[in-house]
């Protein structure tokens, strides 16, 4: 009698993704723009390390453990699954990526981090979305928020492979806090956690009203990574047999870039908060305040406050901002790449 065994995949047991297989080659040379790589300069050496603590190298370079899972005993910071730390010294910095089976991070320092004498400079991702909805989205030691909720963070209701993409860039020396101001600094990166304080929101806010920079902006960003960024990314993950990037964007202005370029809103309700938002920043606008792309990111931050609190003119009549990079919940958007997820999802 012939005997039938089970049919087992290894990839699935260890949690390797097609995200494990992008290599450090590729980032280098289709994600680091030329503005990053003029202050990078060349690269000069080459140190590779299997890691398994939260604590990093230096300050800035620890990773998470979201779902406490200890080894050794129990011991306090160790991770649930080790990952791979690259440092690739450069003339001026260091450029670092690392990995675990579902996600890669390139990092660039400008100065040198060692020695706690740097600036972060990009911090560019991709995370293959598979374990999403789940508790063993938060295993991997590469990310910072939870993607457990299987309603706020579930996948697509389609059979397509999907992965996540975030992208940010610093110019270094842009830093608000580099003039000493560190509570504006905070306030800028993370309005929603003011909220409590409405006072002194509204003090900042109004600073940042009359400046350049968006929420979310305490460093100007590098002037070529919106242009160049993205469509690298698309290449990747289509080598690598992706059929969607996904992504959740921080703020206003975020999300209309990332429409702009091909994202679409995941979920309805999303869209019609947009659209809601659109309206009435129309409306504002149309009782002659001026706005421009930066204030109009800043009214939809200044919404999640008291009505009390929103400066006369600038209420958009009870629509708030849905995610607020604290709790759980994301703005997700979605680009199709290939045929198969052009004819199934909504364009």
């Amino acid at each position: 009698m012939k005997q039938k065994f089970h049919r087992h995949s290894v990839a699935d047991i260890v949690r390797v993704t097609k995200i494990a297989y992008v290599t450090d080659r590729e980032i280098w040379q289709n994600l680091v723009t030329p503005i990053a790589k003029s202050f990078l300069g060349p690269i000069q050496s080459c140190q590779v390390r299997l890691m398994e603590t939260e604590k990093g190298l230096f300050p800035g370079d620890e990773v998470s453990n979201l779902n406490d899972h200890r080894l050794y005993g129990g011991q306090v910071g160790f991770i649930r699954f080790p990952y791979l730390h690259t440092m690739y010294k450069t003339a001026n910095g260091a450029f670092i990526v690392k990995r675990d089976g579902i996600k890669f991070e390139a990092i660039g320092w400008y100065g040198d981090p060692e020695k706690g004498r740097a600036k972060l400079m990009f911090k560019f991702a991709l995370r293959d979305r598979s374990y999403d909805g789940t508790k063993g989205a938060n295993d991997t030691a590469l990310v910072d928020f939870p993607y457990d909720d299987p309603i706020l963070n579930g996948r697509l209701p389609y059979e397509l492979k999907s992965c996540e993409v975030s992208i940010y860039g610093f110019t270094p020396g842009s830093k608000i806090s580099d003039t000493g101001d560190r509570e504006y600094d905070t306030f800028v990166e993370k309005p929603f956690t003011f909220l409590d304080r409405p006072e002194l929101f509204l003090k900042h806010f109004k600073r940042a009203w009359d400046s350049e920079r968006a929420p979310g902006q305490n460093s100007a960003p590098l002037p070529d990574i919106s242009k160049l960024v993205a469509p690298q990314f698309d290449k990747i993950a289509l080598k690598r047999g992706y059929d969607v990037l996904e992504s959740a964007a921080s703020h206003y202005h975020v999300a209309l870039w990332a429409y702009s370029i091909g994202y679409r809103y995941t979920n309805p309700d999303t869209a019609k908060v947009m659209a809601e938002i659109a309206e009435g920043l129309k409306r504002i606008k149309s009782a002659g305040v001026k706005l421009t792309r930066t204030q109009e990111s800043w009214v939809c931050v200044v919404q999640s406050l008291p009505k009390e609190f929103i400066p006369e003119g600038l209420y958009l009549g009870g629509v708030k901002w849905p995610q607020d990079n604290i709790g759980p919940a994301n703005l997700w958007m979605y680009k199709p790449l290939t045929e198969k997820a052009k004819k199934v999802l909504p364009s």
